[in-house]
């Protein structure tokens, strides 16, 4: 028991580390940020769920938002848990290290769902917890046995997505670990899964007032299909404890069983995965050739990205829908201008946008830009290969613009063909093409100078698995939010300017403030970014 306390700690420790901001002057970690943002999240839940309360409690339905928020949670935890089931589980960069340690092998596959579990906890928390305080204040009745029923589904909660998400993770790698290019069967089905979740969202419109209005036939069909949420609203309004005992022997029942079938195939698959076969391997004649620094810089930097599926999933998805939503336009946008016209928060007519179709174009580039945040991560992966890197005979400044070339190489090339696409569906003029062309380059460079920035200001060099770095650490949290806030300004501010001022106005306004950006954030690069680079230690 202590030995398995000890590996509990260690591993937990080391992944705890994620959500901490390490300060350079003291070398202390803060938990100030995260804690705030964590906060702040949960306040406007608070918030959102208040006026869900406010609308059903003049029907006396408050209580059926309970079981539906179980049901939502519950898809949303499965969906974020698909990606982590990848790396927490499958395929762990300590794997090696445990696996040669004096333990049992159940041992390792308990410390891994142990780890996953404690993660998807803190995740439902964030979401679970400012409903069921809301729903206090609405309450028809309260006493006692509300606050231990919550409590126990809290806990219990993330038992079935984890049991669900692990074995569609489970597929995904088994089925990506018997082809021989592992890491594109894993980003094709992962992406065609995002797609799909992309589709039944933008599917659901006026989703307040639709549950609002179907709340009891939604409310029925979510208790007779999930046991979660059914047994959440018959204990909340008539609480007994022999339902609650079953609850909990139902769901530690299932999770132990699903556990115990997938330690039979646990260690095949991780095994298959980490394989390298013989038969691969060929010996040819040393050839050394000298090739220019920039061009092996982002061959390195290629290779990083491609052989990492979460990388590409999280950074190139954004190019993925810059790419559906052009041949889109191309093929319906009569339809896609009539759906933008009636959207109450868009004041803007048919005739408008007919007319400032290149426009059109340029909000699509903004959007593609500022999703596509690629090296917000790059310095972080290269994890405790960095002293390698500052070691050769390579000047910083050379290293950082190869990062940033690097992300240019991958989003531009997406953006021109999606342009050319579009000029020749639009009619686009010369003068027009050719600032929108610029544009395609301008605005990425403004996302991957951003990204590096705060991935050189936040570094995690001591990650164990990738995961980590790319979704969860500071430095992509931070140049997500940043994109996001640009990305508002930018289209609020283009969506009050057209219309007053011709599109050549527009168009080359925003390429002079995109150079002007540029430059000022290549000098910083340049100066505060090589010292921040050469500063790091690992």
């Amino acid at each position: 028991m202590k030995k398995l306390y000890s590996l509990i700690k260690a591993t937990m420790t080391s992944d705890m580390n994620l959500f901490r901001i390490k300060t350079k002057k003291n070398n202390k970690s803060s938990l100030l940020i995260p804690i705030f943002i964590a906060l702040y999240l949960m306040f406007v839940l608070w918030g959102s769920a208040n006026a869900f309360f406010e609308k059903l409690a003049s029907l006396d339905l408050q209580v059926l938002l309970l079981p539906l928020c179980v049901f939502g949670i519950s898809i949303m935890t499965i969906i974020e848990g698909i990606y982590k089931s990848s790396s927490l589980i499958f395929n762990s960069k300590d794997d090696d290290l445990l696996l040669s340690l004096p333990i049992k092998r159940s041992t390792v596959l308990f410390i891994r769902i142990f780890k996953f579990y404690v993660f998807e906890l803190l995740f439902n928390s964030l979401f679970i917890l400012p409903v069921m305080i809301a729903y206090i204040k609405w309450a028809n009745y309260l006493n006692w046995t509300y606050y231990l029923t919550s409590f126990i589904m809290l806990l219990i909660l993330p038992l079935i997505p984890i049991v669900i998400s692990c074995f569609i993770g489970f597929l995904i790698t088994s089925l990506s670990s018997k082809f021989r290019f592992k890491n594109i069967a894993q980003i094709l089905t992962s992406m065609l899964f995002l797609i799909l979740v992309l589709v039944v969202s933008f599917n659901s419109n006026n989703i307040m007032d639709y549950l609002i209005k179907h709340v009891n036939s939604i409310n029925d069909l979510i208790i007779k299909i999930y046991y979660p949420a059914g047994i959440y609203i018959k204990l909340v309004t008539n609480f007994n404890v022999i339902d609650l005992i079953v609850f909990i022997i139902i769901n530690l029942g299932l999770f132990t069983i699903s556990i115990y079938l997938l330690s039979l195939v646990y260690f095949k698959i991780n095994s298959r995965i980490k394989k390298i076969s013989s038969n691969n391997v060929k010996f040819n004649k040393l050839v050394i050739k000298k090739k220019n620094k920039y061009i092996s810089l982002i061959r390195k930097e290629l290779n990083t990205f491609f052989k990492t599926p979460v990388f590409i999933i999280n950074s190139g998805f954004g190019l993925v829908l810059f790419i559906i939503a052009t041949i889109l336009i191309s093929l319906k946008l009569e339809s896609i201008i009539n759906t933008l016209t009636t959207l109450e928060d868009i004041n803007i007519s048919k005739e408008l946008i007919m007319n400032n179709l290149s426009i059109l174009i340029l909000i699509l580039i903004l959007i593609t830009a500022y999703m596509t945040s690629i090296t917000n991560s790059v310095i972080s992966l290269e994890g405790r290969s960095i002293n390698i890197l500052k070691s050769l005979p390579i000047n910083t400044k050379t290293i950082l613009k190869s990062k940033v070339l690097t992300g240019l190489s991958l989003t531009t090339p997406v953006l021109l063909v999606g342009d050319i696409i579009l000029f020749i569906r639009f009619k686009t003029k010369v003068i027009e093409v050719l600032l929108l062309i610029i544009l395609s380059i301008l605005v990425p460079l403004v996302s991957h100078f951003i990204g590096l920035i705060f991935n050189l200001k936040y570094p995690k060099l001591d990650y164990e698995n990738t995961t980590e770095v790319v979704k969860q650490s500071m430095s992509s949290f931070i140049s997500v939010i940043t994109g996001m806030i640009l990305l508002i300004i930018n289209v609020t501010i283009i969506l009050n300017v057209v219309g007053l001022k011709s599109i050549n106005f527009v168009l080359l306004t925003s390429t002079i403030v995109y150079i002007f950006i540029d430059i000022i954030l290549y000098f910083y690069l340049m100066k505060i970014g090589v010292r921040e680079f050469n500063n790091l230690i690992i």
